[in-house]
């Protein structure tokens, strides 16, 4: 029986564990190269950076198969974020300082967050990086894998 739990806790604990973080190095405009923690699949898009202590990269970049009018939220977040919203490659539009909800807030209390046009990128990164990189709309985005 012992043999049976230990087996089943391990797979638990395995299962949990995460495949590597697909990282990708970017520049926008005439920014610094930047290490971006890349998603694309829909249940990391879902997941963003909800429940974590730190960003770890410079930034999360959540790629979309097409363009569209991506919805976000700050659903479990513990800290401050700017957004980026990109479309082929271009910054169309900036979002600073999306604070992070107060922990008592109800899910469908938070506000949501969307682009004023289609977009096929975004970009989170720590609320005041967008500025202190100089980042802006127009910037072409340069992504290396």
């Amino acid at each position: 029986m012992k043999k049976i739990l230990l087996l089943f806790l391990s797979t638990l604990v395995l299962g949990g564990c995460s495949k590597s973080q697909q990282l990708s190095t970017a520049r926008f405009g005439d920014s610094k190269p930047l290490q971006l923690e890349v998603v694309s699949t829909p249940q990391s898009i879902t997941q963003g950076l909800s429940g974590r202590d730190e960003l770890g990269a410079d930034g999360m970049l959540f790629v979309f198969s097409q363009s569209m009018m991506p919805k976000f939220w700050m659903k479990e977040m513990k800290f401050d974020l700017d957004l980026v919203w990109i479309k082929e490659m271009k910054i169309m539009e900036i979002t600073e300082n999306v604070p992070a909800p107060d922990l008592n807030t109800l899910l469908d209390q938070l506000p949501m967050y969307a682009p004023s046009q289609p977009v096929d990128m975004v970009l989170e990164v720590e609320s005041g990086k967008s500025k202190e990189w100089g980042l802006i709309v127009g910037d072409k985005v340069n992504i290396k894998d």
